[in-house]
């Protein structure tokens, strides 16, 4: 098996699934068809360099994105710590029908917005170079389990 880049589609192909096999292919490792996807996945473009082989084109990354990429994160983060609580099919139950333990979730629920707001106002205020340091998973402001 033999993976192939063309820059004319742009694409890959296999030669054990594709017969017709562009003009312009060549050929790259299994190593480096896993490097390219894996940037793709982080946001980089799949482009030919001057002789046909892909190269991974990331984007510049202004402090703006990399703002926007954290609050996205720390979004998520306060979604995933929320369901883990109650899910939105508890917390619409616990709505219908008040309980200790309700009251309970939904305090728990208020903690982890708290915070998440609190990481989001450190991520606007915080300078450029400090956005590095922010783990939005690992923040010490989100409520211990």
């Amino acid at each position: 098996m033999a993976i192939f880049y063309s820059a004319a589609t742009p694409g890959f192909f296999d030669d054990t699934i594709h017969a017709d096999l562009p003009a312009d292919a060549v050929a790259i490792t299994a190593a480096r068809h896993r490097e390219l996807l894996a940037a793709q996945g982080e946001g980089a473009s799949i482009v030919a360099d001057d002789r046909g082989k892909p190269r991974a084109d990331r984007p510049t990354v202004t402090i703006a994105t990399r703002r926007a990429a954290l609050i996205r994160a720390v979004k998520r983060q306060a979604a995933r710590r929320i369901d883990a609580i109650a899910p939105i099919w508890r917390q619409l139950n616990d709505q219908r029908a008040p309980s200790r333990e309700g009251e309970a979730r939904f305090a728990a629920i208020d903690a982890i917005r708290a915070a998440s707001n609190a990481i989001e106002a450190e991520i606007t205020a915080a300078a450029g170079d400090a956005l590095a340091a922010i783990d939005p998973a690992a923040h010490p402001l989100w409520p211990q389990d």
